[in-house]
């Protein structure tokens, strides 16, 4: 096995024993420092402490333990080299052939204190120096940051006693995007905390490619934010042959946040990033008015928790179907027309969101508002909150219904309410009527009374419209005047 000595220095342990008592059985020197000595000692793996190795303890308070030519060197040296070479015999320089090492995110540290001198502390130096000087070094030395990368290496020690170049390569980039991602944390932490200059960072991983993005024309890239849960990580796609489009994603992720959020059967149509129609516990009669109304629509995404309509949709013209139901044959959905995605429901926190248009970036923090409602009106509400302003959502009994957002304004957004409503074969009268602004003319009160609403829930009013909030609550409709506005933008 072409891998001699190694030098081991982690914070995360997982899997470490796996590859140090690997390494140890095939007669690989092991060289750690304090910490990760005494764990491997106590794992009964023997091991060398570096302070030993280099003749040098560790001083100023652990401050410098891994700064050293006999380490750096031995790190650095290049095989082929034959000035490397006379270098290593005149100055008693090992050759290390493996790098293990990992440190803890400072974001983890941040959370714990914003104390100065703490952070400081904390700040790793001796072992990100290893590190990148092995993946500097990789076609010589093998560097390891991610404990999930330890099988694979030992896979192949044990197939040809060394790992492939191609390996060494793709090891030694995750170790500079890691010190990368430390350092760009360090400075993010720090800059808010002596309120310097600020410039944001984040990391993104690259998921793959989309069919296309805004339209037929433009080439995508899918990415999530590194390290963060997504509803892409909750979503299996079945007719894995074809590629979403971004706007079958952005109505995925409506119909997948809504799904998620009811314990309920659901049951919903979305276009266009817009929640159009849907039920929540559906009755079968619901369920046969809602199939026979959606076959004859074309585009969008359908969420469904019953198997027998996943089917029933096997030939329409929509762009995907969506159910948390364990579809059995799963070979027989290949030849679905619309794509068909596997859901498992999971309620993601957010507390922030980027929006990016063009050249504008704008980060924005999310604020929960927690309502009593019923749960079809929660998930109107949820509705009003996803949608851009302005929006208004109509709830009756297990019905919610929208099909607009983004609209000139509020008397428009109930024209299109009252259309949407009529495609589907309902008539508008009494239940809920959500907005995501302020009721601001005698037109929607005017339209609110006709229809016999009952309820409506609204943000608070703006000077000089409260005669509007009045009007409806001389005329017995309950108002659930919510404590700040809600829409996202």
């Amino acid at each position: 096995m072409n891998i001699k000595r190694a030098i081991i220095s982690v914070y995360d342990k997982t899997n470490l024993e796996d590859l140090a008592s690997f390494l140890f059985r095939n007669g690989v020197e092991i060289i750690c420092t304090e910490g990760t000595n005494k764990y491997l000692q106590e794992k009964g793996i023997p091991t060398v402490k570096m302070a030993d190795y280099i003749g040098f303890p560790e001083i100023l308070g652990g401050r410098v333990k891994s700064i050293d030519p006999k380490l750096a060197g031995g790190i650095l040296a290049k095989s082929n080299n034959k000035q490397h070479e006379e270098d290593m015999i005149n100055y008693n320089i090992k050759k290390i052939d493996m790098v293990v090492g990992n440190f803890p995110t400072f974001e983890e540290i941040a959370k714990k204190t914003k104390n100065e001198e703490t952070l400081l502390e904390n700040i790793d130096i001796g072992g990100y120096s290893l590190l990148r000087a092995a993946a500097k070094n990789y076609k010589d030395v093998v560097a390891l940051v991610d404990p999930k990368d330890y099988q694979i290496v030992i896979d192949n020690l044990e197939d040809c006693g060394d790992v492939p170049l191609q390996l060494r390569r793709k090891l030694a980039l995750k170790v500079f995007f890691s010190t990368s991602k430390y350092d760009a944390s360090i400075h993010k932490i720090f800059s808010e905390l002596f309120a310097a200059e600020k410039f944001d960072h984040e990391f993104f991983e690259i998921l793959g490619n989309l069919r296309y993005g805004s339209n037929p024309m433009q080439e995508a890239i899918l990415m999530k934010f590194l390290g963060k849960d997504t509803f892409i990580d909750y979503l299996e796609n079945l007719t894995f042959h074809k590629k979403p489009t971004l706007r079958i994603l952005k109505d995925i992720k409506l119909l997948f946040h809504l799904a998620s959020f009811t314990n309920n059967e659901f049951l919903g149509f979305a276009k266009k990033g817009i929640f159009v129609f849907g039920y929540s516990s559906p009755t079968e009669e619901e369920k046969k008015q809602f199939v026979r109304i959606i076959k004859e629509l074309k585009g969008g995404v359908v969420y469904s928790d019953d198997p027998n309509i996943i089917t029933e949709l096997k030939d329409s013209k929509h762009d995907g179907v969506m159910t948390s139901y364990n579809l059995e044959q799963r070979e027989e959905i290949i030849s679905f027309k619309p794509m068909v995605f596997k859901v498992n429901k999971k309620v993601l926190e957010q507390e922030e969101e980027y929006i990016v248009d063009g050249d504008l970036v704008v980060k924005q923090n999310f604020q929960e508002i927690a309502l009593n409602l019923s749960p079809s009106e929660q998930l109107g509400f949820e509705i009003a909150k996803i949608h851009k302003s302005d929006t208004s959502v109509y709830v009756k009994n297990n019905l919610i219904c929208c099909g607009n957002q983004s609209c000139l304004n509020r008397e428009i957004a109930l024209n299109a309410l009252e259309n949407t409503l009529e495609r589907f074969e309902v008539l508008l009268k009494e239940g809920t009527i959500i907005f995501d602004s302020p009721i601001n003319s005698e037109k929607i009160t005017d339209a609110i009374l006709n229809w016999q609403v009952e309820k409506v829930i609204v943000p608070p009013t703006l000077p000089g419209y409260e005669k509007y909030i009045k009007i409806l609550e001389e005329n017995g409709v309950t108002l659930l005047v919510t404590q700040r506005r809600y829409h996202r933008y």
